[in-house]
């Protein structure tokens, strides 16, 4: 007896099965490549953010004595400023600082709203996790030019690492053309707080020649030397970074030994005389202090 097929809607019940099993498959076929343009457009917007902040930058340099953004005073970087977020101005002390308290990075990232109207916005990269500042965010119900930092948890609006500012050679605009300013978020840091060791005590090494991957807390591989910004499929180590140069432009590297000399732009050089592979892997950082700075005017040290 053969077997009978129905007509729905001028098509057979097994040409309609035929269809959708095509257009599954073409579906399959199709999500890597769309995953992976969604992956190129997120990275290409987080790099034009970080462009527009080095132009902000520039800006603020030629109107402020040819320094890039920083919160004044001496003294050691820390991960809350120790004073209300929400000031319309810092009390600072006979030396700059304020008593007891420390400054982070963000604030002097913050000081581009403040002072070169630059949209919170621009401080986020799409990829990161990141949303912007504002909104629910802004307490006292303050105009958001009034404050000093990016709210009680700044690392939550901030996807961008900066020179650190703070040290014997802060951030200025009189640095070399291929001097890493800025880049995409650290390795190193989870919401402002250096990552921890791992279970046997040491802390995480960062390899740039293989491609290993390893568990939270204790990475290896080059991979883990990246910003986790542009993660993919990885736990914290990234395929690679928007840098910031000192002439303005920005570009995406798959490594982070890209400054000066091959400076790992994440570590501080372990001397002012590395060579040019102790640049490249450079030294860690261990404590938030003021010792904890770059070793030579050429040294990138990026933190956030």
């Amino acid at each position: 007896m053969p077997i009978m097929t129905r007509k729905t809607g001028g098509f057979t019940v097994w040409e309609l099965v035929c269809i959708i099993v095509v257009i599954a498959l073409l579906f399959a076929l199709l999500m890597p490549s769309l995953s992976r343009v969604r992956t190129i457009s997120s990275r290409v917007v987080c790099g034009t953010n970080l462009k527009g902040l080095g132009t902000a930058m520039t800006v603020y340099a030629n109107d402020y004595g040819d320094r890039f953004p920083q919160l004044p005073g001496g003294g050691p970087w820390a991960k809350q400023l120790g004073f209300d977020y929400s000031a319309e101005k810092v009390d600072l002390g006979p030396g700059g600082e304020h008593a007891g308290a420390g400054r982070t990075v963000s604030a002097s990232w913050y000081i581009l709203i403040r002072h070169a109207d630059v949209s919170p916005k621009s401080f986020v990269c799409p990829a990161a996790g990141q949303e912007p500042f504002g909104g629910r965010y802004i307490v006292y119900n303050r105009d958001i030019v009034q404050m000093w930092d990016f709210g009680n948890n700044p690392y939550r609006h901030v996807s961008y690492a900066m020179h650190l500012p703070y040290g014997r050679f802060p951030a200025n605009a009189q640095r070399s053309s291929s001097f890493a300013v800025a880049a995409d978020m650290s390795p190193w840091f989870i919401n402002g707080d250096i990552v921890p060791p791992g279970k046997d005590g040491r802390l995480p090494q960062l390899s740039l020649d293989d491609d290993r991957s390893s568990s939270f807390g204790y990475r290896s591989g080059r991979r883990a030397a990246n910003s986790p910004n542009h993660a993919g499929s990885t736990d914290r180590g990234g395929e690679g970074q928007n840098v910031l140069f000192g002439d303005g432009h920005t570009s995406y590297h798959e490594r982070p030994d890209v400054g000066i000399a091959n400076d790992g732009i994440y570590t501080r050089w372990p001397r002012a005389d590395a060579d040019e592979d102790e640049r490249r892997t450079g030294t860690n950082p261990t404590a938030r202090d003021a010792q904890n700075d770059a070793q030579d005017a050429d040294d990138s040290f990026l933190v956030i």
